[in-house]
Parts: structure tokens; C-alpha cells; sequence
């Protein structure tokens, strides 16, 4: 009941969010990641007071809530195995190999497998970084404004150059409660989708979360 409660809210929130802040360090700071990324300032500016990227940031929560034992970020889905919290570059090696052994070895296809293994998560049109079809699928549930998620980004990122065989999916977990600018955020990072330049943004954001988000 009160994680359903905690849904509505955050649905309400979104559904009412023109995807700005009146934070002027914050507006400053997503608008140099942005201007970093490459971004048609103009289009991602009007494309913030939309509300397709806020029903994207809404459609993510929606399946956190449905497959998450709770929230927390970053929470990782390897496979289906779920994982939560900062991993080690070592630790998240031995996660995924272990799942590409078990994929390789089910007898169903590479182009199959993750659909067949974890259809309660599906990838649908959220952004992809690395190699597509993979044996081993990593989906991030990740807020721009968590210090972890931070921490993680460039572990995967070395995972993914280490071993460029791996599926990465991102999809949006915005923690509002402790986390003030955490949903604009993400509307900004989904209104680099329509540019196709989301890992610009991502990386970009990330990069610079201290200037961006301060003490918050």
C-alpha cells in the first residue's frame, strides 16, 4: 500500500513537472552539461517543457515499483539477478560473467535470451550503450543526483571498454524525497534522447554533479 502511495505522488509530480527548477545553480549547471554534450540549446530548452520526457521518467518509475524489492540507487539488473549499491569493478565483473556463462549455456539464442530470461524488465526503447544482442544485459535504475550513482559511472564504464561484449540499459529512478533535483534531471537527460545524444548528457551530467547539484 504505501509503496503504491509513494507511485502516486511521484506519478502526480511528474505529470505536473514542466522539467526546470527555480535553483539558478542548478539551471546554470544542467545548461553547461548540456552545452558539453553538444545539444541544440534551443530544442532541449523547449523540449523540457513537454511532457513526453516526464511520461518516459514516469514509465521507468513505474517498472521500479513493479520489479524492485525496494527503492535504492543505483540498483543494477544483470540478467534478472538484481543487485543494489555501489559495486566494485571486480565484484561487477564476477556478476556478469557468471550470467553470460548461464546464458551461453541455456541452448536459447543470443538474440533471444534476455527477452526469454528477464521479460519483467524489458529494454523497449530506453538508451543502450555497448553491444546489442548480449549474452549478459546489465540495466542500471539510476538518479543523476545520487553521490553512489555517481561513484558507479565510471565502473561501468570501465566494465564496458574491459569487456565491450556487455548490454548496458539505462533506465530512470529519480529518488525526489531525498533528492530535490534529481527529476529535473532526468527530464533534462531524456530530452537529449530526441537529439540522440543521451550518453553525452549522462556522462556530462555526471562529470560535473558536484557543480550541478552543490550540497543538495
Amino acid at each position: 500500500m504505501r509503496a503504491g502511495i509513494a507511485l502516486a505522488v511521484l506519478t502526480t509530480v511528474l505529470l505536473a513537472a514542466c522539467g526546470g527548477s527555480s535553483n539558478p545553480q542548478f539551471e546554470a549547471g544542467i545548461l553547461a552539461a548540456a552545452t558539453q554534450a553538444g545539444l541544440d540549446i534551443p530544442t532541449w530548452q523547449a523540449c523540457r517543457a513537454t511532457q513526453a520526457p516526464a511520461d518516459r521518467v514516469a514509465q521507468d518509475v513505474t517498472l521500479a515499483n513493479a520489479v524492485l524489492a525496494r527503492e535504492a540507487t543505483p540498483t543494477l539488473v544483470i540478467n534478472c539477478e538484481r543487485y543494489v549499491g555501489l559495486e566494485s569493478l571486480d565484484t561487477l565483473w564476477g556478476e556478469v560473467s557468471s550470467a553470460e556463462a548461464t546464458a551461453q549455456s541455456s541452448g536459447v539464442a543470443i538474440d533471444a535470451y534476455y527477452a526469454s530470461a528477464c521479460s519483467q524488465v524489458p529494454v523497449l526503447d530506453s538508451p543502450v550503450r555497448g553491444s546489442t544482442p548480449s549474452w549478459a544485459t546489465l540495466v542500471e535504475f539510476g538518479d543523476f543526483e545520487c553521490p553512489y550513482c555517481g561513484a558507479q559511472e565510471p565502473i561501468l564504464r570501465q566494465l564496458l571498454a574491459d569487456h565491450p561484449e556487455v548490454e548496458l540499459v539505462w533506465k530512470n529512478l529519480p529518488l525526489t524525497s531525498v533528492h530535490p533535483h534529481a527529476l529535473a534531471a532526468a527530464i533534462a537527460a531524456e530530452c537529449a534522447v530526441d537529439q540522440g545524444r543521451f550518453w553525452e548528457m549522462h556522462d556530462a551530467i555526471y562529470q560535473n554533479q558536484g557543480a550541478i547539484f552543490g550540497g543538495d
